[in-house]
């Protein structure tokens, strides 16, 4: 006969069994067959036969051309991904900070009016976004109305990156404004009450109370950021499909083209571990960071 303790744990044990059982079928699963994946020549239309090539998927992507994966490929990831979460963390910051007031009216109303780009399907968002950016869309109808020429937002080669960058920026923005929300609340009232006592400034509250106790909140918001954005696909692929000639390709476009439309699974496989790891350097890059900063 089992004791209660024993009893207890197997209760434990039975609870959690589901969520470990997903975890490694739908996490670690895919993660580690990638990783083979990434190893072998595989054909789309022929999945049954493959070829170990060792690193050659891996030499091959650092060597690719036309596009160049680290003079094209790269550079508009790098691009795409700092502009994105700098821009995503500061308006969601000052968003936080502004619908923190309790002066302010109605900003229960505006916070829910917020979630709104958060909780639609990134795809809608890209439709949404290429109904006001196309050559006869919404915003060049209102630049006629004021006298401006149409512009090329989608098919200017100078205008094409910012463009999907504030669509991101606009769907993403959401988030981090939910985390320092959340943030703001956790810091207790009376902190800021001794702070005007002592004689503080709205400024001196902000830099010496407000910004050092949101520092584990920043952290959290920057990492999953991070990763969100180095991995955002479907409005993107919805825009611009990756054009025009490669402007607003990301890795993650590169790797779905490759792997589906190309048919070559085992190069696909080692853009995506490429990518993986790539934000893993991030999120250690972070992690030092804010270390420095006793977060």
């Amino acid at each position: 006969m089992l004791d209660a303790r024993k009893k207890k744990a197997l209760r434990g044990l039975a609870f959690i069994a589901p969520l470990f059982i997903a975890i490694v079928l739908f996490l670690l699963y895919p993660m580690m067959y990638t990783i083979i994946l990434s190893f072998r020549k595989i054909a789309l239309v022929n999945i049954s036969q493959s070829t170990f090539v060792g690193l050659e998927n891996y030499k091959r992507l650092l060597t690719q051309k036309n596009p160049a994966f680290l003079s094209e490929i790269m550079r508009v990831t790098g691009v795409f991904v700092v502009s994105s979460v700098v821009l995503q963390v500061g308006f969601g910051l000052g968003l936080a900070l502004l619908l923190h007031f309790h002066w302010l009216k109605g900003r229960n109303i505006l916070r829910n009016l917020y979630l709104l780009p958060w909780v639609t399907p990134g795809i809608i968002c890209g439709f949404a976004w290429k109904f006001m950016l196309d050559q006869y869309g919404i915003l060049n109808y209102l630049f006629t109305l004021v006298g401006l020429p149409p512009q090329g937002w989608l098919t200017d080669l100078r205008l094409v990156l910012p463009s999907v960058i504030i669509a991101n920026v606009w769907t993403g923005t959401t988030y981090s404004l939910l985390i320092q929300t959340a943030g703001l609340q956790s810091i207790p009232q009376e902190l800021y009450d001794v702070a005007l006592v002592d004689g503080a400034s709205k400024f001196q509250s902000l830099t010496r109370i407000t910004l050092p106790l949101l520092l584990p909140f920043l952290f959290i918001n920057l990492v999953t950021e991070t990763g969100d954005t180095f991995h955002v696909f479907d409005r993107i692929y919805a825009l611009t499909g990756g054009g025009p000639l490669h402007k607003t390709e990301l890795l993650s476009i590169f790797m779905f083209r490759n792997a589906f439309v190309y048919g070559d699974l085992g190069y696909g496989a080692a853009i995506a571990v490429f990518e993986f790891f790539i934000g893993i350097l991030f999120a250690v890059a972070y992690l030092f960071i804010f270390r420095q900063e006793k977060v």
